[in-house]
């Protein structure tokens, strides 16, 4: 979407951070809250500030007691004969596979969770758990028990962060995108 697109979507003005946590108090966002979010900025239209407000209103929410959690995936480092979204020809899957940097937790960029999640994985603060594809991002309270032992078999699985968040009841929200991005499915 382009910017000019947000904008025409933006019907009511310019999202704010002011605007954006009485909206989220307004659909249950509640202080101490573990909340693991998806999302689309460009969804939400025009957003002052961008990805750093639409973070800081959900932080503002959720206050120190919470926990914000975020997808942190990073599905490029798997077998590319698999890649269905786009493929990529059969001719490059040597190189791709010759060439493709390992994982790193700090420097490895997320792949296709849009630019609120990858804004979130690089702040300070922040801490990623330590699977090559299937990370999660996540700051507050409960960071440790949420992120720390990510089993690599299973990624998604009882090992996993979804597995703790199941545990903690988390709250799941989806912004500007539908259940087909839900990871918490995939527990």
């Amino acid at each position: 979407m382009s910017e000019a697109d947000a904008i025409a979507l933006s019907k009511n003005g310019p999202l704010t951070t002011k605007r954006m946590i009485s909206d989220l108090k307004h659909l249950g966002v509640r202080k101490g809250m573990v909340l693991l979010v998806h999302s689309s900025l460009s969804s939400l239209g025009w957003v002052c500030g961008g990805a750093i407000t639409v973070i800081r209103a959900l932080e503002a929410v959720l206050d120190e007691e919470g926990t914000l959690v975020m997808p942190a995936h990073s599905g490029d480092l798997s077998e590319p004969s698999n890649w269905s979204n786009p493929p990529v020809p059969a001719t490059w899957f040597d190189t791709i596979r010759r060439t493709m940097p390992p994982f790193n937790r700090a420097e490895t960029p997320t792949r296709g969770m849009g630019v609120i999640s990858e804004t979130f994985r690089k702040m300070k603060g922040v801490v990623r758990s330590d699977h090559p594809q299937v990370s999660f991002a996540a700051r507050g309270k409960k960071v440790s028990y949420i992120v720390d032992s990510h089993e690599l078999e299973f990624g998604m699985g009882e090992g996993s962060p979804l597995a703790r968040l199941y545990d903690l009841n988390a709250h799941i929200l989806l912004m500007g995108v539908g259940h087909s991005n839900n990871s918490s499915l995939h527990l």
